[in-house]
């Protein structure tokens, strides 16, 4: 008997041990509880009911259920909630008006798998266990387990979430980037010129114009772009006069300022979700050029000067994906993004120009484009 009653008592200082260690990678777990985030319904003879959830920081969720009087639409505050993370333990705190003296009655996280979210309190009373179950991207199950009296009581709640309202973001972004010519075709120079990449940067601001359904956002750029890139070519042009011939040598690093202009449209692949890819188009306005290097015939001539290369404007395609990646406590929405830039105009002020032949355009179908790609983060300032 003595036994029993020793294994009983160990049995119960153990279960919270043995539940929590059920739990692991708490730190992603409640990542994918953020997903709660937005306004989730119910409809009832006696009014609505709603759960309302907002990500306070990286490591707290608040929440509110909230009943809509059917007879005069008055809303009334029925619980507040609120999901932590503290180390590895995730606990549910709830708050409802009129019991245990309106203090919060904590319930832990003891398991996480196909059938929802389960937090576990075997104290109290009613409810001893709550469940959160997503059924798809649009419905929220919510049952609730606990004793009243000798009976079992379970009760059951089913919401669907509302769509979020059309938002606008003010992003700021920075970040570094890799460029290089490209070129195409017949471009005079013999051997073909050879362009190698080099790092730059950029900075820009972002207007971010996300729609109601929470998948689909416009986004409108405008930044300067550090666009760095190095080349190698050497051909001759025949003159009318001596000394009949003038040989141009480009050993240099060009160090160009872009201002670019964009329209992004930004698909998330799941609602409200971390990850999401983009593509669009922009232009780009050639500021500034310098040059460094081997750069023949030089002087005063703007004909021999390499920072008139290139033609002043371009076209061309941005793509890549951005992925949701705050730093701190506080939620500034931040964005990790890596993106593809390909030019498509032809912005050769150079070959072009200058072509070995003297007469036959035709000949001649040479193009230079700008080829990169960008790693950037940005954040939004409507969130400071």
């Amino acid at each position: 008997m003595l036994f029993r009653k020793l294994f009983t008592i160990g049995f119960f200082l153990l279960v919270p041990f043995l539940l929590t260690a059920q739990i692991e990678d708490a730190d992603l777990i409640f990542r994918e509880l953020r997903v709660l985030e937005g306004t989730w319904f119910m409809p009832q003879d006696r009014g609505d009911r709603l759960e309302i959830w907002k990500v306070q920081d990286d490591s707290t969720l608040t929440g509110r259920g909230l009943r809509i009087k059917a007879e005069n639409g008055d809303t009334v505050l029925l619980e507040t909630m609120q999901l932590e993370l503290r180390g590895d333990v995730i606990m549910y705190y709830a708050t409802v008006r009129g019991q245990n003296k309106n203090e919060p009655v904590g319930f832990e996280l003891t398991l996480a798998d196909a059938d929802g979210y389960l937090f576990e309190n075997p104290a109290h009373d009613n409810p001893q266990k709550i469940r959160y179950l997503l059924l798809g991207n649009r419905e929220l199950q919510v049952t609730t387990e606990g004793k009243r009296g000798n009976r079992t009581v379970t009760d059951e709640y089913v919401f669907e979430r509302e769509f979020t309202p059309a938002g606008l973001e003010f992003r700021v972004r920075g970040g570094v980037n890799y460029f290089s010519l490209r070129g195409t075709g017949y471009l005079t120079a013999s051997p073909a010129p050879e362009f190698t990449w080099k790092p730059g940067w950029e900075l820009g601001t972002q207007f971010a114009f996300r729609g109601s359904g929470g998948f689909i956002t416009i986004n409108v750029e405008a930044g300067l772009i550090g666009k760095f890139s190095h080349a190698n070519s050497a051909f001759t042009v025949p003159l009318d006069t001596a000394p009949f011939y003038l040989d141009y040598i480009r050993d240099v690093t060009y160090r160009q300022t872009w201002l670019v202009l964009a329209a992004i449209p930004e698909i998330t692949l799941k609602r409200d979700g971390r990850l999401s890819l983009l593509a669009g188009l922009y232009y780009g306005r050639l500021l500034f050029n310098q040059t460094t290097g081997t750069e023949l015939p030089g002087g005063d001539n703007k004909l021999f000067d390499a920072n008139n290369d290139f033609k002043k404007n371009d076209i061309g395609i941005l793509a890549g994906f951005q992925y949701k990646l705050n730093f701190g406590k506080k939620d500034l929405g931040g964005k990790l993004g890596l993106r593809a830039n390909l030019g498509l105009t032809n912005i050769d002020n150079l070959y072009a120009a200058r072509q070995s032949d003297g007469t036959n355009n035709s000949l001649y179908n040479g193009r230079v484009s700008m080829l990169g790609v960008s790693l950037y983060y940005s954040m939004n300032l409507l969130n400071l």
